[in-house]
């Protein structure tokens, strides 16, 4: 049974709940848009692409494909035994899954991460060239014998963002999202369909649609638990992702539960990514009041200041962080040594800041952490949480971020 109820968000239609329950073992999210997206990368702008006739000829499609789901419960895998009953989750942006084998072998082979039983995985591509047209969240799946649930985002329209854009092999179907994988049965699921600051069809990286938050009820051996795996939007400023933090806190009382971790990708970078002014604002003002060093060491602690409002928000739907993520590790590096990081920079910031940038960070060898991703709990008792530090396969960096890892006990509140 699927519920859909849509909501009217700065003007726009935003498919803002989908929940399905009872569903079939499995399903396959697939389309046939393939011609249609490369007419929709003609238009330079949505309002022109909205009144074209290709664009109403395939409307309701690019509406299913964009509030869809694909699934499969089928495993016949067992949770990990644990000692003392600890359930191990791990968040992890992995990077589109552009790198594919190492990272299969990773979750496979890492002493730690091969031990979870919950993956909550962001950026996972499915039909895109730049990570070879694999269907990642399912192959990931069967890899690993879990079962999983995908909740689409985007239709992508281009080959990628700045470093992916010389990627020549065509996309399949273009769809990009978020991804719950358990050891534990899955009951039912849901996704919030989230407000973007700035309209991705006019962006380096082309595309329609909009992240979402995936609510799964998952089934632990005493009762269940209420996963929420998410990916805040980077392009904006923290009251942006306060206010998806609270839209996430809102409907978590719609979907229920009692005991609830929520974790992923919170992008709580510290900036105003919306445009140049936000972000020369952001800049100075941070200088002003604590220095460069000052500024870096406020990298690690988002929560404290300039991103508090987004964990504010969580806070009040009784979501505790402590314990939960290692304080002491980032879990991604600005590192000016890396050309897709010098690339992705110079859409926003001029090339003489980003060379002052470049000698303020030689103490730091040209690399400061920041911390991205987190982990909170409602009824859980977090008893060890890690940040698992540059995981590679072959000398190679399986993603641009770290995963955080957490065992928890799943033990209600009295």
């Amino acid at each position: 049974m699927r519920s859909i109820r849509t909501i009217r968000t700065n003007g726009r239609n935003v498919d803002a709940w989908v929940e399905v329950s009872a569903p079939n073992p499995r399903a396959a999210l697939q389309h046939e848009l393939d011609h249609a997206l490369t007419a929709f990368a003609r238009y330079r702008t949505r309002k022109a692409l909205e009144a074209s006739e290709v664009f109403s000829k395939h409307s309701r499609e690019v509406d299913r494909v964009l509030r869809g789901f694909e699934w499969d419960f089928t495993s016949t895998v067992s949770p990990r035994a644990k000692q003392g009953g600890a359930i191990r989750a791990v968040a992890w942006n992995v990077e589109r899954g552009k790198r594919f084998r190492p990272l299969l072998h990773t979750l496979e082979h890492h002493p730690t991460l091969r031990e979870a039983d919950l993956l909550l995985l962001s950026e996972l591509d499915i039909g895109m060239g730049r990570s070879d047209n694999r269907n990642v969240p399912r192959e990931l799946a069967e890899g690993l014998g879990y079962h999983y649930v995908f909740a689409n985002f985007h239709l992508v329209l281009c080959s990628g963002d700045y470093g992916e854009q010389a990627c020549v092999t065509p996309n399949a179907s273009g769809m990009h999202g978020i991804a719950c994988l358990s050891r534990f049965p899955i009951r039912r699921f849901a996704a919030l369909g989230l407000p973007e600051y700035r309209d991705k069809f006019e962006v380096l990286e082309k595309r329609l649609g909009t992240k979402r938050a995936l609510f799964c009820e998952v089934d632990l051996p005493d009762g269940p638990v209420t996963v929420v795996c998410l990916h805040l939007d980077p392009f904006c400023g923290p009251a942006h992702r306060a206010m998806q933090a609270r839209a996430i806190a809102t409907e978590l009382a719609r979907f229920g539960g009692e005991r609830v971790l929520i974790g992923g990708d919170f992008n709580t970078h510290t900036y105003n990514l919306a445009g140049p002014a936000g972000l020369a604002f952001d800049v100075f003002h941070k200088l002003a009041r604590f220095g460069f060093a000052g500024t870096v060491r406020e990298y690690l602690t988002p929560e404290r200041l300039f991103e508090r409002e987004v964990f504010s928000a969580f806070k009040a739907a009784g979501i505790e962080f402590e314990g939960f993520t290692d304080p002491a590790c980032g879990t991604i590096n600005y590192d000016l040594s890396d050309p897709e990081v010098v690339g992705k920079s110079l859409d926003e910031v001029p090339k003489p800041v980003l060379r002052w940038l470049h000698r303020k960070l030689e103490p730091w060898n040209g690399c400061v952490p920041l911390r991205f991703d987190w982990f909170g709990g409602r009824n859980l008792q977090a008893v060890r949480c890690e940040t698992v530090r540059k995981p590679r396969h072959e000398g190679v960096h399986v993603s641009d971020h770290d995963p955080v890892v957490v065992d928890f006990l799943p033990v209600s509140k009295p």
